[in-house]
């Protein structure tokens, strides 16, 4: 018997960025509702007022509370949206951000976690927001991954950036490029390879993934000349990866090692800071490029691309990546719905 369509939690992200525009673009693919159930939240307001400035938008249904939630994300006649706010037009002006679209863009992602977590939903795709808004709000994380990891009670988490030839993983995720070296630990670079190996294999069906680990340094520190992060951190993590069994290499200078990934050297490339991963992997994938949550017990994605305030409410912004990440959503919980019914029945 075929498994239901996962129902993926799509969150509307900052009300005043693109977030509405992308999420609306993104329903309107066919490819959405042939392979998941998506469930919106967000504001019906702003959505409204998004849809009269654009064209073309799938029809939305508005959730009430009481009503059976089931019987709507089945039906053909629209898409369902799960309102937690109800923001005044000056509260959600396409870009100029608020304090309440921060409280706003919080709400939207803590209820989409509560719903991952107790089953509701099968993943979780979330639409750009503004990390000074929402710490300008009262939340003081820099960023969703942080967020989640918190809400999930998930002690390692990392971001994944997947694209079509790119698949790479940050040891350091937002801080300041001046404390990069500081952060770095073996325990941690050991962590976010073993984080990785197993996504590769659980989520994406490698049997053996092929992991690099990139230098922090010039020419991979030059035997110390350029630095010795290499020598004393990175290395030492390699090693001790290896020697669980996961076939992993490096540290590799950055200067070519993405090269050689690209051309399907390597299943993944774990960076050591947030750069050093998202410039070649936006060069390869400026549209279309997806954020993977590797460590919560669920699925989450994201777009990998912010809040655009300055073409916000121009409906102009390119929806690829928010398409992207709710497929890719869809697809990793029909994984873990197969994996799961797969242990229950052995």
């Amino acid at each position: 018997m075929p498994l239901p369509k996962p129902i993926v939690a799509v969150t509307m992200g900052d009300p005043a960025g693109i977030g509405p525009e992308v999420v609306l673009k993104a329903l309107a693919d066919p490819a959405i509702k042939r392979n998941c159930r998506p469930l919106i939240l967000g504001d019906w307001e702003v959505f409204e007022r998004t849809r009269r400035r654009g064209k073309n938008y799938p029809k939305l249904i508005r959730w009430r509370q009481g009503e059976a939630l089931l019987p709507r994300l089945n039906g053909e006649a629209g898409f369902v949206v799960y309102p937690l706010s109800s923001l005044k037009a000056a509260e959600s002006r396409p870009g100029t951000p608020s304090r309440a679209g921060g409280h706003a863009a919080f709400r939207y992602i803590s209820v989409a976690a509560k719903l991952a977590l107790t089953g509701l939903a099968d993943a979780i795709a979330t639409a750009p927001i503004s990390k000074s808004v929402l710490i300008d709000a009262g939340y003081n994380y820099p960023g969703h991954t942080e967020l989640l990891a918190e809400l999930s009670r998930t002690r390692e988490c990392r971001m994944m950036l997947v694209g079509g030839k790119l698949r790479v993983v940050p040891v350091t995720g937002h801080v300041s490029f001046s404390q990069v070296p500081r952060v770095l630990s073996i325990d941690n670079i050991q962590t976010t390879i073993e984080l990785v190996y197993r996504s590769l294999r659980e989520l994406f069906g490698i049997g053996r993934p092929r992991i690099a680990v990139a230098a922090l340094n010039p020419h991979g520190g030059e035997d110390g000349i350029f630095g010795d992060e290499e020598i004393k951190i990175i290395r030492p993590a390699v090693r001790a990866a290896a020697m669980k069994g996961i076939a992993v290499g490096g540290p590799f200078p950055a200067d070519s090692l993405f090269h050689h990934a690209a051309q399907g050297d390597y299943d993944a490339v774990v960076c050591m800071y947030h750069d050093q991963g998202l410039i070649p992997m936006k060069l390869h994938h400026f549209f279309g490029g997806v954020a993977l949550t590797l460590g919560p017990p669920f699925v989450r994605t994201s777009v990998d691309h912010g809040t655009a305030y300055d073409i916000a409410g121009e409906a102009k912004a390119d929806a690829s990546s928010m398409k992207e990440a709710i497929l890719l959503a869809a697809r990793l919980a029909r994984v873990n719905k197969q994996l799961g019914r797969k242990v229950q029945q052995d």
